[in-house]
């Protein structure tokens, strides 16, 4: 899959085609993120290979941000489902915030605090965020099971 669908929906969505377009690291899903944009006002690119997947995706983002949780917004979304466009967040993954403490076992209070604002939306999403939610659009499963 190449990236034409991704400036197809850029284009549509913001006018103009994306003057720069980076791959991301992918981590989770067999999707494929994109940074596209213009100099200092870019958007996240998702290429999906699964619909079903997506359809997950785009369920539980719409669903959150009804439920005021902090998720990016979905912004476009192509007519087949399989690519998006999403609010970009920055480059700052939790893992590498807290990279010093993982390898150290000794927390800053930068990185406890980090940890802990994190730790403390956890209820929500568990609570606010299973508010009129339907599970049988998770995927691939409606709930964790043993294995």
């Amino acid at each position: 899959m190449d990236t034409r669908s991704l400036i197809d929906l850029y284009l549509n969505y913001a006018g103009e085609e994306p003057a720069e377009i980076t791959e991301l690291p992918s981590s989770g899903s067999n999707r494929r993120y994109f940074r596209l944009g213009t100099q200092g006002k870019t958007l996240i690119g998702v290429l999906g290979t699964c619909k079903e997947e997506n359809e997950a995706f785009l369920y539980l983002d719409k669903h959150f941000r009804e439920q005021g949780l902090p998720v990016p917004e979905v912004l476009a979304v192509s007519a087949d489902r399989m690519t998006y466009l999403q609010e970009d967040l920055g480059d700052t993954l939790l893992f590498n915030a807290i990279e010093k403490g993982r390898k150290t076992r000794s927390f800053s209070v930068e990185e406890r605090d980090i940890l802990a604002k994190t730790i403390s939306l956890l209820p929500d999403f568990q609570f606010a965020g299973a508010a009129g939610l339907d599970f049988g659009k998770c995927y691939p499963a409606v709930e964790f099971a043993r294995r």
